[in-house]
């Protein structure tokens, strides 16, 4: 495990460049200090020995270190604060900006959550590779907790329950053909496995954040269409995982 802080550039009014370097020192002592107290506690709480714990800092921003360190990680694990929103989203946050830019699986851990050890893994399917990185993982994640899958399936990424009305009982099965699907390999690999299935009209975000109410781990595809994409059109691993109360894994694929 490695522990990483970036200390971020900032702004200091004061033309005396004496006082910014005093200051400059100053913060990375802390840090120095906050990452030796966090190693400490992980040696001391869970079976890491210090060999297995090593540490990074860096003066950087925290986006732009991560995003390096996620080349050659397995798993990226971030803390998500609420620092206020706007329509339901989290601004300026790092965990936002890692979902699009990580190159390795982000777990987003908010502040708030509440242990849920015999709750259910929740995943997202849609059928596309970002989607099949997260059935794999998702499975694993129920397997080694001994928990139930929900595999949750939304038909159209568009609000279109209003517009197709009553027919929807027609397009029902085939989503549920797609599901099954697209669990099939994966699920045969975890035959232990329980899994529910649950097939929606439209708002993937929306049902996926419903069902990690009652979830212990959600676990989204990324289809990394990049920032400017997502700002457009919506990501809807970025909104679970901002909505969400309980830890969400975001994987990348395809």
């Amino acid at each position: 495990m490695t522990l990483v802080h970036a200390v971020a550039p900032v702004y200091v009014d004061t033309h005396d460049p004496v006082l910014r370097a005093r200051i400059q020192r100053w913060r990375i002592h802390c840090a120095r200090e906050l990452l030796a107290d966090i190693k400490a506690h992980l040696v001391d709480r869970t079976p890491l020995d210090a060999d297995a714990v090593s540490t990074v800092l860096q003066a950087a921003q925290p986006v732009h270190i991560l995003t390096q360190i996620s080349e050659h990680a397995a798993m990226l694990v971030v803390g998500s604060r609420f620092h206020g929103s706007w329509g339901g989203r989290r601004l300026g946050s790092v965990s936002a900006a890692l979902s699009y830019r990580a190159h390795c699986p982000l777990a987003i851990v908010h502040t708030h959550d509440h242990e849920r050890q015999s709750a259910p893994v929740v995943v997202g399917v849609d059928g596309s590779a970002a989607s099949d990185h997260a059935v794999s993982m998702a499975f694993e994640e129920a397997a080694r907790r001994h928990v139930e899958l929900v595999a949750v399936h939304a038909w159209s990424d568009e609000n279109v329950l209003q517009l197709i009305g009553a027919d929807w009982d027609r397009y029902r099965a085939d989503a549920e053909t797609a599901l099954r699907a697209a669990l099939l390999k994966t699920r045969a690999r975890y035959p232990d496995v329980t899994v529910t299935e649950k097939v929606f009209c439209d708002r993937p975000a929306h049902w996926l954040v419903k069902e990690a109410e009652h979830a212990g781990l959600v676990v989204v595809g990324s289809h990394g269409r990049g920032v400017v994409s997502a700002l457009l059109n919506g990501s809807v691993a970025t909104a679970v995982a901002e909505r969400s109360d309980v830890p969400v894994i975001v994987t990348r694929g395809g």
